[in-house]
């Protein structure tokens, strides 16, 4: 039976590790890692869920507990059915070229924004241009595929900076580089598809990744903000997807005059302050954390460092 809630939810943080995982996360945002009991590094922070476990590692738990008022201590779905996941990525090492699935009953967008990158930090997201997925998909099939000539057929971004985004609807081939942090928020699902593993001797899902990449892309309507703001020097959209709509919002006091539905607030540039209608709505959200937060018709306030990122969500 999902309970409810009525006021903003501090989540505990969930660390995964991964091979390629690094140490920025808990360097720069003084996340308690010395507190964990991982034999990897952590490559994941896994601070809003309610998908019930990591797939590569069942073991792990992947439900939030919450962490502050007549709440504390619930697993997250107990209380809400959260449509998203909500990560940090932290990348020591490079990553697998992936895919999600493409279909009526499994999907998964998802959206990147940098926190931090090291010089020269870069990702490819999609195909480069000219390049026909057929022909992708008989290369990356073909025994030990050469990694230059691979890669060459995916859009390189490189050069990064904090506040860059990417947006990967499902079905888009996809890779995260060395020396990154981003905030990466995606569709509840989490089903992903190894197409090519730098010839490290992982195990591959090249029929069902070849063809989500050749599947079309099932045409839903994207979801709309349902925050009402007041006093941002600027808004910005920088993503829509049917389940998640995410705007970057710059100022220092920010009002939410409304919001007609559960939603998300990130801290990007600095620690973060919620003032509410209650005690329950006082809170300190440090860098780089999120809150979950219902609708409400009474209106709050952000006091920033200069930019949050505020995510509706489809419910």
């Amino acid at each position: 039976m999902i309970q409810g809630f009525d006021y903003p939810l501090l989540l505990e943080p969930i660390p995964v590790p991964r091979p390629w995982g690094g140490t920025r996360v808990c360097r720069l945002y003084n996340r308690p890692c010395a507190q964990t009991d991982l034999r990897e590094p952590i490559g994941e922070w896994w601070d809003v869920s309610t998908w019930p476990s990591d797939p590569g590692n069942p073991e792990i738990t992947t439900v939030n507990k919450i962490l502050n008022g007549p709440l504390s201590g619930m697993p997250l779905d107990q209380v809400a059915e959260v449509p998203v996941v909500v990560k940090l990525l932290d990348s020591n090492e490079k990553l697998s070229v992936q895919v999600h699935p493409v279909s009526e009953e499994v999907h998964k967008d998802e959206m990147w924004y940098i926190l931090h990158a090291d010089p020269g930090a870069y990702l490819f997201c999609g195909f480069a241009d000219g390049v026909d997925p057929k022909e992708f998909c008989e290369l990356i099939r073909a025994e030990n595929p050469n990694e230059d000539e691979v890669l060459s057929k995916l859009q390189c971004h490189g050069n990064l900076k904090p506040g860059a985004y990417f947006n990967v609807p499902t079905g888009t081939v996809h890779a995260v580089g060395p020396g990154l942090v981003a905030f990466e928020i995606s569709e509840r699902t989490q089903v992903t598809y190894r197409l090519f593993d730098y010839n490290r001797g992982r195990t591959l899902h090249l029929d069902e990744g070849c063809a989500a990449v050749l599947a079309k892309r099932p045409e839903l309507p994207n979801l709309e903000s349902c925050i009402d703001i007041r006093g941002a020097d600027e808004i910005q959209t920088i993503a829509a997807f049917p389940t998640f709509c995410v705007q970057r919002v710059l100022g220092r006091e920010i009002a939410i005059e409304c919001a007609r539905g559960m939603h998300l607030v990130t801290a990007t540039a600095g620690d973060c302050r919620i003032t509410g209608p209650t005690s329950l709505w006082h809170l300190f959200l440090p860098r780089a954390s999120t809150v979950l937060l219902p609708g409400t018709q009474h209106g709050y306030t952000l006091t920033t460092e200069g930019e949050v990122l505020i995510s509706s969500l489809r419910t």
